[in-house]
């Protein structure tokens, strides 16, 4: 049974000493630069550009949030690892950063040797959807819809190897069933997909325009991938009540260069600690449908290790192959 519980582990993204004295090091002494590494106007921009205010003001230095995407995020994040490991150049990171590694043969990157820990932002669970000429109302009644038409319901996600690819995989597994597999660019094109009924399922991240859609009856929120009912959708079963062990949540944070030095490392997880703890930040976190979860750098290293070794395993086990 697979479990997303955060287990000890990943040196590379080891926990940092606290109780440094900054003024040893003089850091921050200049702008610090926060690379995410797609579009602006996605869920990682919009929550960077949030914590712009607070860790500026924290920090002492101004924030400057810059946008380099291509391949997936691999371009940012290449940058991000080739720059000086001084602190000055973070990278904001979430569930792909680990998937896309795994997913290509030549991502040039390796998310648990290349880069530091600074800290969890924010986690959000996936939420299972389907189109409404689907009879289940439940986890348990689409199991059996499914079982009953193997390779007969399809299923969309925002581009192989993304997290609602994955998650949809360890769904199969987990529940012993086949689907179709429809890959599609982006979010949106695949939430499209699933309300015309191209498709006739989808896990993805939740959202007000998905929330509407549910209430509007357009689609079927059957449930959520944490292990426990989300807070933010009280009335949404975990998939886990069906599925004992399903734990998936789509998690955002920042790191930086391996070898940054373990001072400038705890001084940015002390800020972004304090910022994501300020109810002005939690309420906009919670606008994006997103728990806060303010944790040490060792934390937020360990989620990132469990992670690796849960989609390798759900890749062996789907026979999917680097591309």
């Amino acid at each position: 049974m697979i479990s997303r519980r955060h287990l000890l582990g990943a040196s590379a993204l080891s926990a940092l000493p606290m109780g440094h004295t900054w003024a040893q090091s003089g850091f921050p002494g200049k702008p610090v630069h926060l690379i995410v590494p797609f579009a602006a106007g996605g869920t990682g921009d919009v929550l960077c550009r949030n914590l712009q205010e607070p860790l500026q003001r924290l920090l002492g230095q101004p924030i400057v949030v810059e946008n380099r995407l291509g391949a997936g995020g691999t371009v940012g994040t290449q940058y991000v690892k080739n720059a000086a490991p001084d602190g000055y150049t973070l990278l904001q990171v979430g569930n792909t950063t680990v998937t896309s590694a795994l997913m290509r043969k030549n991502a040039g990157f390796d998310p648990i040797k290349d880069f530091a820990s600074v800290g969890l932002v924010a986690t959000t669970p996936m939420v299972l959807l389907v189109n409404p000429v689907i009879p289940a109302n439940n986890v348990a009644e689409l199991i059996a819809y499914a079982k009953a038409r193997p390779r007969g319901l399809e299923y969309a996600s925002a581009g192989r190897g993304s997290l609602g690819h994955l998650t949809n995989e360890l769904f199969n597994q987990m529940a012993g069933l086949e689907m179709v597999y429809v890959p599609y660019q982006g979010s949106s094109q695949a939430t499209n997909a699933a309300l015309t009924g191209e498709v006739k399922m989808i896990i993805t991240t939740p959202s007000d325009a998905i929330n509407g859609l549910v209430a509007s009856g357009r689609l079927k929120m059957l449930g959520v991938s944490s292990p426990q009912r989300s807070p933010l959708l009280p009335n949404v079963p975990a998939i886990a009540e069906t599925l004992p062990g399903f734990d998936v949540q789509a998690w955002f944070g920042l790191a930086a260069p391996a070898g940054t030095p373990p001072d400038v490392i705890a001084r940015l997880n002390e800020a972004l600690n304090k910022a994501v703890s300020e109810p002005a930040l939690q309420a906009k976190l919670a606008g994006l449908g997103m728990t806060p979860k303010p944790a040490p750098a060792k934390t937020f290293a360990d989620t990132w290790a469990a992670d690796q070794k849960i989609w390798t395993r759900v890749m062996q086990q789907a026979n999917l192959q680097p591309e």
